[in-house]
């Protein structure tokens, strides 16, 4: 039943037809020209159905095996064996100079990520709320507000209103690249574009930028966790 399918519809005006895509977290994005009805939007999806949710259960999957596969957890830029610990002790995690263990009552693979999440949002939080404004300290501009959020497709992102935010996902990095990034949002407040520039002025701020969106590059698996 479509009933419990859950789909955002956006609106392309160059787009020729109506297309579907599900995402890497599962959500599923319908796009479509300008003006066209909504019953024939309707149909595509219903027409699609199938597809869509075997697509669906092939990320679940995906996602599942993060946990239940994963042997190394990033934490800036640090590799750690993963361990879990079944126990019906407190949950949280521990991390010591070689493993990130995490305790959790059972082995659930929703259970282990959502005690996961929650540590590194935790340690995001701490670490780019003081980092930040000393960066943009550094570079004498003025940022009003840090927030931490989970952003499946990019690592960070800023407003004219001189807040920056940024994906927890990030504290996964080495030091050197989450300052890229929130170097990079920082350049945005002045160049609210990706123009010459824009691009002279995260040169000047970090000369090694290049090195860092490899870095990203390469990790980009990490939006997924």
């Amino acid at each position: 039943m479509l009933e419990d399918l859950s789909v955002v519809v956006k609106v392309v005006p160059r787009s020729r037809s109506v297309s579907v895509r599900v995402l890497p977290n599962g959500s599923v994005v319908v796009t479509a020209p300008r003006f066209t009805p909504r019953f024939v939007i309707n149909q595509f999806i219903s027409k699609h159905e199938n597809w869509i949710r075997e697509k669906q259960g092939i990320v679940a999957k995906k996602l599942n095996a993060l946990v239940a596969e994963r042997e190394r957890l990033f934490f800036r830029g640090r590799e750690y064996d993963f361990r879990l610990n079944i126990s019906s002790q407190k949950e949280g995690v521990k991390v010591t100079d070689t493993n990130i263990t995490v305790t959790s009552a059972q082995e659930d693979h929703a259970e282990v990520r959502r005690i996961l999440e929650k540590w590194y949002r935790l340690q995001a939080t701490k670490h780019f709320r003081e980092r930040v404004p000393l960066l943009a300290d550094l570079v004498d501009s003025n940022v009003k507000t840090v927030s931490i959020r989970s952003q499946r497709t990019r690592w960070g992102s800023c407003s004219s209103r001189n807040t920056i935010s940024l994906n927890w996902r990030l504290i996964m990095a080495p030091d050197w690249v989450s300052d890229y990034v929130v170097y990079h949002e920082l350049a945005h407040l002045t160049h609210m574009n990706h123009s010459k520039q824009f691009w002279l002025l995260v040169e000047r701020y970090v000369p090694n930028h290049e090195d860092a969106q490899k870095w990203l590059k390469d990790h980009h698996s990490l939006l997924q966790f």
